[in-house]
């Protein structure tokens, strides 16, 4: 192994989660004003990849060994939450890479040292697709092919974490899964993100023909009937990850808030109407004090979250109707931030949706990403009552 080389920003360490906290803050501005390129380059501008790494952004899960930071989940969420008030794509790509690195922390302590030795800033990401990917044993490692949409960030991250490749072995039903990570110059971007909102991201396909892993720097999970977990074994990993990127979308409902308010404080005119500044009319201060308090709301719940996946350790087992209960207030967050955003564009009027006004992308942002799979509502409420009622099995597969 390489000598470790701690770079400067490695030794401007904060002295404690607030300062993290103003850093980001301070960045605002910057993405803001780079929100309708990182749009339109379909990726997060450089300047506010540059800015974060230089801000220590990149280190937010890194093991503190290797120049990370140690810090809280509802502090990680803070940060996040700035983030994505600037542009929920740059806040999303922030996420992505805290929960990506998150969860290379069960790799062996040489993967670790290859992924962060030489670089704490490491811009990780993730991505998976279980029937679309396999995975064989070879000399030394393994040998990973596969199709992998929906990788955020795919395009200018450093490392690639594959999850959840099956092992092929024989012509026997695959009781194995594999997890790796790469060097993601080794991988193959195929252009495929082309949505209404968060295009930013960059969530394009990814792909790997025969990919030499090498075994250190994987793990197996065995998924064999007798292995698998049943609903009160499972951990809150994957809830945290979650978490991180409905900060990002929170966020951007605040961000919303920010240019409304902005927007008020001009004093424009409603048209057709007696009020020279639509800040005079009691409906629009009703209107809008209702939006405020349901983007608090959504903070609330969001906070709440993560104080309540931080009582338990990262691998502890959660009983399931606690794991379904937070997740319930995630659902209730996004709820409540598209409430809110939805009664600020009504504010604002018609012309919110102008595509030189930011209003419409926050709005296109949060609509589409808090649709993600992790997210659902509809079986967010469903696996709620089935643990309530101790209906089992429970259907979802990692939750």
């Amino acid at each position: 192994m390489t000598a470790r080389i701690v770079s400067s920003a490695a030794t401007d360490q904060p002295a404690d989660a607030d300062e993290l906290l103003d850093r980001i803050r301070a960045l605002v501005p910057l993405f803001r004003a780079n929100a309708t390129k990182t749009e339109q380059e379909q990726r997060v501008a450089q300047e506010n990849l540059d800015a974060l790494r230089a801000a220590g952004m990149f280190r937010l899960t890194v093991p503190p060994q290797y120049g990370g930071y140690k810090i809280s989940l509802p502090h990680l969420l803070k940060i996040i939450f700035e983030a994505g008030r600037g542009c929920a794509s740059t806040g999303w790509i922030l996420a992505n890479d805290a929960a990506s690195t998150t969860f290379t922390l069960g790799l062996d302590e040489d993967a670790l040292e290859d992924m962060y030795g030489n670089n704490p800033d490491t811009l990780v990401y993730s991505t998976a697709n279980i029937p679309g990917s396999h995975a064989f044993k070879v000399d030394g490692g393994y040998s990973v092919s596969g199709r992998f949409p929906w990788s955020s960030g795919c395009e200018f991250s450093d490392w690639v974490y594959i999850a959840l490749a099956p092992v092929i072995e024989g012509d026997a039903e695959p009781t194995k899964l594999l997890i790796g990570v790469a060097p993601n110059d080794q991988v193959t971007v195929e252009q495929t993100w082309n949505c209404a909102g968060m295009h930013g991201t960059g969530t394009h396909t990814v792909t790997v023909n025969e990919l030499f892993v090498p075994e250190y720097r994987t793990v197996l999970i065995d998924v064999s009937p007798e292995n698998r977990l049943d609903e009160d074994e499972r951990n809150t990993a994957v809830m945290r990850g979650s978490l991180q990127s409905l900060a990002a979308l929170v966020g951007a409902a605040q961000g919303a808030l920010d240019t409304v308010t902005e927007a008020l404080a001009k004093k424009r005119p409603i048209s057709l109407t007696t009020y020279a500044a639509a800040s005079d009319s009691p409906t629009v201060q009703l209107w809008f004090a209702e939006a405020v308090h349901l983007i608090d709301t959504a903070v609330l719940h969001m906070l709440h979250a993560g104080e309540e996946i931080d009582k338990f350790a990262l691998e502890e087992p959660v009983p399931w109707v606690e794991r379904a209960r937070i997740r319930t207030h995630m659902a209730s967050s996004l709820a409540r931030a598209r409430d809110g955003v939805d009664k600020l564009l009504d504010v604002a009027g018609a012309s919110s949706f102008a595509m030189a006004n930011p209003l419409q992308r926050y709005w296109r942002d949060l609509n589409v990403g808090s649709r993600h799979n992790a997210f659902n509502a509809p079986i967010i409420f469903e696996e709620f009552s089935r643990a309530l009622l101790n209906i089992r099995p429970s259907v979802t597969l990692t939750y």
